[in-house]
C-alpha cells in the first residue's frame, strides 16, 4: 500500500516545497517541479528544525488512522516519494508507515551537510514499488497506490489499484478511482477492495 505523501498530506501544496519555504531555504522549489532540489541549500540546517517544521504543518486529518487501518487489515503502508529521506523518516515514525523512499540527504552532528544522493526519478520510484512488493512477497498488481503528484500516474500504471486523492483531472484519469475529501480516511472504502480480493 503505497502513499505518495508529497502531494496528498498538505492540502493544495507540495509537502517538500512547503517545508523548504518554512525553513527559509532560498529558491525553494518542489521536487516535482524541477526534478531535483539543491541540497546545498540545506547546509547547516539543524535536523531538529526540520522535525519542528513538519510537526507544525497543517496536514490533512486521518493520516495515522489510515495507516492503522492498513495494518489492522493486512496491508503494509509505505511512503513512495521523490522528496528528501529525512521527511519520509519523520512521517514514517510519526504516523506508522512501514518504510519510505526518497533522495538521501546527509546529516552529521545534528545538522545537514549539504551532501545528498543522486536525484530520484520516476523510474526509481517505480523500481522501489516493485522491489518493496517483492520484499513483501506480493506482486505490484496486488498493491495499491494513493497519490496526486504529476509522477503518480506512472505509479498507478504499475499497481493493481490507483487512488487519486484530491488530484488534478489528468492524474485522476490515470487512476482506477479518485476521492475528493478533506480527510485521508476517505480513501479507506476504496482500499477495502484489496482486502476483499484476498478473501
Amino acid at each position: 500500500m503505497f502513499f505518495s505523501v508529497d502531494c496528498i498530506l498538505v492540502p493544495g501544496s507540495s509537502l517538500s516545497r512547503l517545508v523548504e519555504e518554512c525553513l527559509g531555504l532560498s529558491g525553494a522549489s518542489g521536487v516535482h517541479e524541477k526534478g531535483q532540489t539543491d541540497a546545498l541549500r540545506w547546509t547547516g540546517i539543524p535536523e531538529k528544525a526540520l522535525h519542528t517544521q513538519l510537526a507544525g504543518l497543517p496536514m490533512v486529518p486521518g493520516i495515522a488512522e489510515t495507516t492503522q487501518w492498513c495494518w489492522r487489515n493486512g496491508l503494509v503502508p509505505i511512503i513512495s516519494s521523490l522528496g528528501w529521506t529525512p521527511i519520509g523518516a519523520h512521517l514514517a515514525d510519526r504516523f506508522g508507515f512501514h518504510s519510505y523512499s526518497g533522495r538521501f540527504l546527509d546529516a552529521m552532528n545534528g545538522r545537514f551537510t549539504g551532501r545528498a544522493g543522486t536525484p530520484v526519478t520516476t523510474a526509481d520510484q517505480i523500481e522501489f514499488v516493485r522491489r518493496r512488493a517483492d520484499d513483501l512477497g506480493v506482486a505490484p498488481t496486488d498493491c495499491a497506490a494513493v497519490g496526486a503528484c504529476p509522477t503518480d500516474g506512472l505509479v498507478f500504471d504499475n499497481v493493481g489499484l490507483g487512488v487519486a486523492f484530491n488530484a488534478a483531472p489528468d492524474i485522476r484519469a490515470r487512476a482506477t478511482t479518485y476521492v475528493e475529501d478533506k480527510d485521508l480516511r476517505a480513501v479507506i472504502p476504496e482500499l477495502e477492495r484489496l482486502t476483499v480480493s484476498r478473501v
